[in-house]
């Protein structure tokens, strides 16, 4: 990504955070490492400003800005070893707040109807602020900071550190790391820029382990998981004429292993790796009567899967989207059926 072409709205950003007082964070549903690590590390910045002196009462206060973190989910067993659970609040409350910075999915913003409750409000937010590198998801209300070249979120927050000259200490860069890493596979998915491996390597300067994110994240699997990634792959299916592969998971197979939200995202990628693939199909069946549906690609078999799941009013990146539909999974003589 170029740095140079989001600065006016960095600096636009900075003014806000330094103006106001009160924000709230807000990360998509079953948020991810990237969500949590990109979230975080801009609390943090937040916390670490003062507040202004009240011109009114001509007092001065000691205290530091505040910003709350909301999901409607806390995050999986393996991210709240990265991430203090308690940090996420699952209780929405717009009342009292100067700014809503919407981190990772801005398409939350009118998927969970925040635009339709802050206009019930008597006093509404002052700045709605949305940090992206999803495509198709501005809001037109907000800023927009959002680059579909960044690899994450957690760059977009690493490279508006480095223009504000913000002092990046161990924590943050570990968040910053975390987030970077997952999204990127490991460093692994053609989103591995020459940069983002500079960024990297300067996080680990600042003290950040890859070691301990890539042993939370990509190894230290349970027996109950692998056995889950054996039931799914031997379901697995290949359509020769699209180069599909497709498996699924059943809401009783949730009960029963008892996957977390990476877990199942790192069966999408195990999908995508057969090598009769040109993209991978997972399919996982949620209690709410509607199944998720996880599609994958790689750059060199030039399928952009985005333009599959905006056909199912879902989105994301051209390697990596998904979409929702109504249903359930329904075993008949014949095999498995969406019903």
């Amino acid at each position: 990504m170029n740095p140079k072409r989001l600065h006016p709205q960095f600096k636009k950003l900075d003014a806000i955070i330094k103006k106001y007082d009160n924000f709230l964070l807000i990360i998509h549903p079953s948020p991810d490492a990237d969500a949590l690590g990109s979230s975080f590390a801009l609390k943090k910045y937040i916390q670490s400003i003062k507040k202004k002196r009240n011109t009114k009462t001509r007092k001065h206060t000691s205290k530091h800005k505040t910003a709350t973190i909301y999901s409607t989910d806390k995050p999986g067993k393996d991210l709240a070893i990265l991430f203090n659970s308690k940090n996420v609040t699952t209780k929405l409350n717009l009342k009292k707040k100067d700014v809503i910075i919407i981190l990772d999915r801005g398409d939350v913003y009118y998927k969970l109807g925040i635009d339709k409750k802050i206009a019930t409000l008597k006093n509404p937010p002052k700045k709605i602020i949305n940090i992206d590198h999803h495509s198709h998801t501005e809001i037109k209300t907000a800023l927009n900071l959002r680059s579909i070249k960044a690899a994450a979120t957690s760059e977009i927050i690493y490279i508006f550190f480095d223009y504000i000259n913000f002092p990046i200490n161990q924590t943050v860069a570990q968040y910053l790391l975390n987030g970077i890493y997952a999204d990127t596979g490991g460093l692994k998915h053609n989103n591995t820029s020459p940069e983002v491996l500079e960024i990297t390597g300067q996080l680990m300067r600042y003290g950040a382990s890859i070691s301990k994110v890539n042993r939370v994240l990509f190894a230290n699997k349970t027996l109950s998981v692998l056995r889950l990634w054996g039931l799914v792959l031997s379901r697995a299916q290949v359509n020769k004429k699209t180069g599909m592969v497709v498996s699924f998971i059943t809401k009783n197979n949730l009960k029963k292993y008892n996957p977390t939200a990476k877990d199942l995202k790192d069966l999408s990628e195990i999908l995508n790796t057969i090598s009769e693939s040109k993209f991978s199909l997972m399919l996982t069946e949620k209690e709410e009567n509607k199944i998720k549906a996880s599609l994958r690609s790689e750059e060199y078999k030039k399928i952009d899967v985005s333009k599959i799941a905006r056909l199912f009013k879902g989105g994301g990146h051209k390697l990596a989207s998904g979409f929702e539909i109504k249903g359930k999974l329904k075993q008949t003589k014949d095999g498995w059926i969406i019903k």
